[in-house]
């Protein structure tokens, strides 16, 4: 009986220490991991002609998308949250770079101006109508990933808008600050389809999309 009784109280110590938390059971605790996603895709998208000069017609996009994986939390699809974007780069063929609008466009709507109708005639003297050969797209050398890319980053310290930066009858080539800041895009979702929007206000030039890459980190729990 001794025994019993002590064994009852034991139990009841026990229930007291449950309700005031002290024998609480243990819980994992989530780990928040960074990851960086850096790729290149290589594509062959058309850029639609722009509609002829004095009409209204709606200015055509060619569109191409990276998909973006975050690893799954206990079964649990994650976005995973941006926490630094290093670059975006291109390669596009196109027979005049004055003629286009490049935006990057996150899986969660948010869009950033990567080069608007940037070519060597957006810097030139207002007076002089001396004809000058336009840029041939962007990069150089094979039409994918292994050409040559331009890459546009908030750390690069040349500007695509500094005048004299795309150089004469010549594809733009190098590294650039972008018209808007890759910021942008810090605190947005890294999962799901990142789009490279190109936009032609121009007709009687064409060309296409042939690589996109994308330089970021994230982080989500593990």
């Amino acid at each position: 009986m001794i025994k019993k009784r002590c064994a009852r109280l034991v139990l009841l110590a026990c229930v007291g220490c449950t309700s005031l938390g002290l024998l609480a059971p243990a819980t994992a605790t989530a780990k928040v991991k960074k990851a960086t996603f850096n790729r290149c895709v290589s594509a062959a998208v058309a850029i639609p002609d722009g509609p002829p000069a004095g009409t209204t017609a709606l200015n055509p996009a060619a569109s191409f998308a990276v998909r973006v994986k975050v690893p799954k939390f206990r079964g649990t699809r994650q976005n995973g949250v941006v926490t630094r974007f290093h670059s975006a780069g291109v390669r596009i063929s196109h027979t005049d770079d004055g003629d286009l609008a490049l935006f990057l466009v996150s899986p969660g709507g948010r869009a950033v101006a990567l080069a608007t109708y940037r070519d060597q005639s957006s810097d030139r003297d207002p007076n002089d109508d001396t004809p000058r050969p336009s840029g041939d797209g962007y990069g150089a050398g094979l039409l994918n990933c292994s050409g040559s890319i331009v890459q546009f980053g908030d750390a690069f310290p040349t500007s695509i808008a500094t005048p004299g930066n795309t150089g004469v009858g010549a594809p733009i080539t190098g590294t650039f600050g972008p018209e808007q800041p890759l910021s942008t895009f810090v605190g947005g979702p890294a999962r799901g389809f990142w789009t490279l929007i190109v936009q032609d206000v121009q007709n009687r030039d064409v060309g296409q999309i042939n690589a996109l890459s994308l330089n970021f980190t994230y982080r989500y729990k593990k």
